[in-house]
């Protein structure tokens, strides 16, 4: 009988780890991310969409409990819901997309030792990398995508942004938190408007308060995107983001699609004549834009290590401009390159 058990319990794991998409190495630690009753869900759905009623005949629960059950379920990621011909439908998720849910929101995943945080950021880059192989793919070939691709804000358009929109909600950035490859604030991603769904968590903002978070990010070092049709169309969501964790600004950089996502709008301007050679723009450039060169020069009487610019380094973000005490940086209109078609 206990063997029966076990090779049914190693049935059922197996299944669940196809349905569910779980990555092998977090099999052994299966227990720490998923329970029995989600995982056997997943199973009794078996990859179908399913009325609540549907669910309860499957799992041989009350109703009340299965739907209460499913909510719970629904959010945190085990399962979808939609609309189906006029009745509401539960059907699975993905390991992906409850590990998405998990870094931001549960308090259990700070436990997690950091050999599993690291494997478990490397596996989450290559599964968003792969699944964005064919969006990337349409906008370098100029054709309609069902988003508009990322641009930098500029920080004097910060008003113009929150004054358009209603309703703001801050969440932790999923990229930091599961990367962890820096120290800067993770409580930076704003969603506005149709974007907040029942699904997101996080805390409501008044403009004021986002304006802050945003001037705070900013000071921290942080880059601002948003989408970039957000004067056209509105802004959906402005992501404060550096590019050691930003999964975007990762995959930008290794696929080398800077202009066409993200689309560059700026680019900086650099007139050493006013420069201090302070070093600061150099500190706060993620792209090596800005650098110190091995020659000195001479300021206020103390030799300082030269700052060096490539314009062609530059994405536009607009961090150093503010940093910059002397006034020696600037943006201007980059070249149009087409990244707009791709829109």
């Amino acid at each position: 009988m206990h063997r029966e058990r076990l090779d049914l319990y190693m049935a059922n794991l197996d299944r669940f780890v196809t349905l569910f998409g779980v990555p092998e190495f977090v099999i052994p630690h299966l227990s720490r991310f998923v329970s029995e009753g989600e995982m056997e869900l997943v199973i009794r759905l078996d990859g179908e969409k399913c009325s609540v009623l549907e669910v309860a005949s499957r799992l041989d629960g009350a109703l009340e409990d299965v739907q209460d059950f499913l909510i719970s379920c629904y959010n945190r990621h085990i399962v979808h819901k939609e609309e189906l011909d006029g009745e509401l439908v539960y059907y699975g998720a993905d390991f992906y997309e409850l590990l998405d849910y998990l870094c931001k929101f549960d308090i259990d995943y700070y436990l997690i030792e950091e050999g599993l945080k690291k494997a478990l950021d490397q596996w989450c880059y290559s599964v968003y990398a792969e699944r964005m192989d064919s969006y990337l793919d349409s906008l370098k070939n100029r054709e309609v995508v069902d988003r508009c691709p990322e641009t930098f804000l500029m920080i004097e358009d910060l008003d113009e942004v929150l004054e358009s929109v209603s309703d703001i909600r801050v969440v932790p950035c999923n990229c930091r938190k599961l990367a962890e490859h820096c120290a800067k604030p993770v409580e930076t991603c704003l969603s506005f408007d149709e974007t907040i769904t029942d699904r997101t968590s996080g805390r409501s903002l008044t403009k004021e308060e986002a304006k802050a978070l945003i001037k705070t990010a900013h000071r921290n070092g942080l880059m601002h995107q948003v989408n970039s049709d957000w004067k056209t169309k509105g802004p959906t969501y402005i992501c404060n983001c550096c590019s050691c964790c930003c999964y975007p600004i990762r995959l930008a950089q290794e696929k080398g699609t800077k202009g066409v996502f993200p689309v560059i709008r700026y680019v900086a301007q650099y007139d050493e004549t006013k420069c201090s050679h302070c070093g600061v723009c150099a500190k706060r450039c993620h792209f090596e834009a800005f650098y110190l060169g091995d020659a000195e020069t001479v300021v206020k009487g103390k030799a300082r290590r030269r700052v060096m610019f490539d314009q062609s380094k530059c994405w536009g973000c607009g961090i150093c401009v503010e940093a910059c005490t002397g006034k020696a940086i600037s943006m201007v209109q980059a070249i149009d390159d087409g990244a707009e078609k791709a829109q």
